[in-house]
C-alpha cells in the first residue's frame, strides 16, 4: 500500500493501473519463496505470480502492437481476469487458522447478530430476506465488469482508468493480506447444534462456487465487499444514476456476506473502511 499510495502521486496516469498489477504480483511471487512451506503450493504461487506478470506487461505494451479499439478494449478487460489470478495466488498462501483470532471474530458476530441467529429459519420473512441476500451476494463477480460497461453507457469511459485504479488498490490489500492474515470462513465453522442454514437454490449455487471455484480461505479485509464499495464510490461520482443502483446493489453484498456467513463482520467493515479511503486517496490526482 506504501508503494501504491506514492505511485498515485508520481507515475504517469496511462499506466497507473499496469503497475499496480506489475507491484502486486511481483511481491506476492517473491514473497511465495519465503512464505509458501509446502512446494506443491509454492509453485503454483509463483507460476500463478509469472503469468500475472506476464498479463501486466501485455497490458503496458500492448498500445504498441495493436490498433487504438482494440487496445482500448484490452485495458478496460484485462484487469478483470487478473483480479481473479490475485485472489487465487494469495489462496495459495493458507497455511493453517489463527485459531485465536477467528474465535474472537466469531465472538463478536454472536454478539451482533444475535437476533437473527435465534430467528426461527423457517418463517417466511427469514426465508425472504436470507433468498435476497444469497442473490445480492452473487453479484459479486459480475459487478465488477459490470461497472466498466456502466461507465461505457454514461459516456464515462475515459474514467475507466481511475476506476479500475481504485478497485485494484480496494481489492488487493484485501487479497495480500491473507499469508499474514489467515482465518477460515464463519460458514465452515457452523456447529451442529446451531439452527441449520437456510436452504435455497441460491444458497446451494452460491456453496458450489465457494466450493469448486474459491481457495475457501477467509479474506479479511473482504475484497468481495471492497470491490463493489470502491466501484460504487467511483460511479456516485462519475455517473450518479449507475451509482446509486450499484449501491443497493453492494450494500446487499455485504448483507449477503454477513448473513450466509461468507465473511465477518469484521471483514465487512474492514473492507468498507479501506474502500472509503482507497477513493480519497486517488480522488486527491483527480
Amino acid at each position: 500500500m506504501i508503494l501504491a499510495y506514492g505511485m498515485l502521486h508520481n507515475s504517469a496516469p496511462s499506466h497507473d493501473v499496469e503497475w499496480v498489477n506489475l507491484l502486486y504480483f511481483s511481491g506476492l511471487t517473491l514473497l511465495a519463496l519465503w512464505k509458501v512451506h509446502a512446494r506443491n503450493s509454492r509453485m503454483k504461487a509463483i507460476l500463478m505470480g509469472v503469468s500475472g506478470l506476464a498479463v501486466s506487461v501485455v497490458m503496458m505494451t500492448n498500445s504498441l502492437a495493436l490498433p487504438q479499439h482494440t487496445d482500448t478494449w484490452l485495458r478496460d478487460l484485462l484487469p478483470v481476469p487478473l483480479m481473479l489470478m490475485a485472489y487465487w495466488q494469495s489462496g495459495y498462501f493458507f497455511d493453517k487458522p489463527n485459531l485465536k483470532l477467528q474465535s474472537m471474530f466469531e465472538s463478536w458476530d454472536r454478539r451482533l447478530f444475535t437476533r437473527l441467529e435465534s430467528t426461527d429459519p423457517g418463517t417466511r420473512a427469514f426465508k425472504g430476506i436470507a433468498s435476497l441476500s444469497e442473490t445480492a451476494y452473487l453479484l459479486c463477480y459480475p459487478v465488477v465488469p459490470l461497472g466498466v460497461a456502466a461507465l461505457h453507457l454514461a459516456g464515462r469511459a475515459d474514467r475507466v482508468g481511475n476506476y479500475w485504479l481504485t478497485v485494484l488498490l480496494a481489492a488487493y490489500p484485501c487479497y495480500a493480506m491473507l499469508p499474514f492474515v489467515q482465518l477460515l470462513p464463519p460458514r465452515s465453522l457452523h456447529r451442529p447444534d446451531a439452527n441449520p442454514e437456510p436452504e435455497g437454490m441460491m444458497r446451494r449455487f452460491n456453496l458450489w462456487i465457494t466450493r469448486h471455484l474459491s481457495h475457501n480461505a477467509n479474506t479479511f479485509p473482504s475484497g468481495h465487499v471492497a470491490a463493489p464499495a470502491a466501484i460504487t464510490l467511483v460511479l456516485l461520482r462519475e455517473a450518479p444514476a449507475a451509482g446509486i443502483v450499484f449501491l443497493i446493489i453492494a450494500m446487499g453484498i455485504g448483507l449477503g456476506c454477513i448473513t450466509g456467513r461468507y465473511h465477518y463482520s469484521a471483514d465487512v467493515i474492514a473492507a468498507l473502511a479501506l474502500a472509503a479511503v482507497v477513493f480519497l486517496l486517488v480522488g486527491q490526482r483527480l
